[in-house]
């Protein structure tokens, strides 16, 4: 690859994601698009490159100099990012072995771009398009941007004279994701000392007492991941979304509230009782003019629940909608920012430590990561998505597979697509059995399904949108 000096500087949770991997945490995202019908390699891969260009960090390598990171961009794009491979040419071939070797495949930043893709071709009319991104250059969100630019440039839907907009983070020194969180202090009475309880609740109360463990059925050392996935089709989501109309919260409350459900369920049902149970909730603060830069523009809430606020449906519902309008109006997502950019400040060694330390409080050990991406590519004005052909092949369906780091057992990926929702589990083997995550899965899907909103509305009046996504 070619040496080039143009700099991107990576912000706090960029750095925050760089600790863990430096620590043997591997925080990968994977996007699996199902695919009908026949895809060119040679026009893919053209069309990778173009938005390669297009989004320069998609092109960049890790540079180190006095305890400093920064992403590099290429000019030369060097190898192919794309791999082509066909089941009916790999002798003894699986499909979901397959699946797990490539999702385990190591990613080095400092040789490497941060994303690959994988065409798996399974039989003549169907394949699987594998999106493989590392979380410090892209979260979910933003990677899925980058994945429907690939398909316009392989559409040829982008105009011949199109300028793609500049990557401000090319123009900027300083962190930009910090210097957002900072813009906001006009709008909430007593921001920083907000910012400062938070920070300390995050690091020091939120692990007194130690949220309970999710039960798992294996107890191996192993980094490796794997997923297992189901869908809600369209007319049980429809009936989802007026059941969360109706008690005037979004589908994305009953999500959360069904998971701490399960949690406690789950504890229940293998002989373990469950006091306080915690959630790391993915919250998407991505600023308007950041909205079309591939990046991480992340952070997480993580709100705690007890055993009666679980023990009614309504009442759980209500305090985790209460919880998440407080969060959005008061700006509380931004207070892991605030932590991880100080924290990414001192030498590497430190917060490297300080990272060991979290874990061993167990904060939030061993809880589940929730992630909801939202609706996938949508339309104004449509319910159908925006993208549902590549080519002359038909999109059918889009999952993910979030990160599971050591301080998460579990990771939950929710998304719909063409008015299907999608809901994926990554977990480790080495923790959990095949079996006993498909068991917790169909445990999920039947608590969401029949989750029971009460006869009182818990938002009696319009609110803030929530910064879930």
């Amino acid at each position: 690859m070619k040496a080039s000096r143009r700099l991107i500087p990576l912000n706090c949770m960029d750095r925050t994601v760089l600790a863990f991997q430096e620590v043997n945490e591997p925080f990968i995202i994977h996007a699996f698009l199902y695919i009908e019908g026949e895809i060119d390699p040679s026009r893919l891969n053209q069309a990778i490159r173009s938005a390669q260009m297009a989004h320069p960090v998609m092109r960049t390598i890790l540079r180190g100099k006095y305890l400093r990171i920064d992403r590099e961009v290429q000019d030369d794009l060097g190898n192919s990012v794309l791999t082509v491979q066909s089941l009916a040419q790999i002798p003894d071939s699986d499909y979901d072995r397959h699946l797990f070797e490539w999702m385990n495949k190591p990613l080095d930043l400092r040789k490497e771009f941060p994303f690959r893709v994988l065409l798996l071709r399974k039989n003549e009319t169907q394949s699987t398009l594998v999106f493989t991104f590392h979380h410090s250059a892209a979260d979910g969100i933003h990677a899925m941007f980058f994945i429907r630019k690939i398909i316009e440039y392989y559409n040829n839907e982008v105009p011949g004279d199109y300028k793609p907009p500049e990557d401000i983070r090319l123009s900027r020194k300083r962190d930009a994701l910090f210097e957002f969180a900072q813009s906001q202090r006009a709008r909430v009475k007593n921001y920083y000392w907000n910012v400062i309880y938070d920070v300390i609740y995050h690091i020091v109360l939120a692990a007194i007492p130690s949220p309970s463990r999710l039960y798992h059925d294996k107890s191996g050392r192993s980094r490796d991941t794997f997923f297992c996935n189901t869908t809600i089709g369209p007319e049980k989501l429809k009936q989802i979304e007026a059941k969360a109309t109706s008690a005037g919260v979004e589908v994305n409350d009953i999500l959360l509230a069904s998971c701490y459900r399960i949690v406690d369920k789950w504890n229940r049902m293998h002989g373990k009782a469950s006091n306080k149970v915690r959630a790391m909730v993915v919250v998407n603060i991505s600023p308007k003019e950041f909205r079309q830069v591939v990046s991480n523009q992340v952070t997480w809430l993580s709100p705690p629940t007890w055993p009666a606020d679980r023990a009614d449906q309504a009442r759980l519902l209500k305090k985790l909608r209460s919880y998440t309008l407080s969060a959005t109006m008061n700006r509380g997502a931004f207070s892991l920012v605030y932590f991880w950019y100080f924290l990414t400040r001192l030498p590497p060694v430190v917060y490297r430590q300080v990272f060991r330390i979290l874990v061993f409080l167990r904060t939030h050990a061993d809880c589940p990561d929730v992630t909801n991406i939202g609706v996938i590519w949508p339309k104004i004005g449509s319910e159908e998505p925006a993208v549902t052909h590549i080519g002359k092949a038909r999109i059918l369906n889009i999952t993910g597979a979030p990160p599971v780091v050591t301080p998460w057992t579990l990771a939950f990926a929710i998304s719909t697509y063409n008015r299907t929702m999608n809901i994926s589990f990554t977990y480790r083997p080495a923790m959990f059995s095949r079996e006993k995550v498909q068991e917790l899965l169909n445990l999920y899907v039947e608590e969401v399904m029949n989750y029971q909103v009460g006869s009182k509305r818990v938002v009696a009046e319009s609110s803030p949108a929530a910064l879930l996504s």
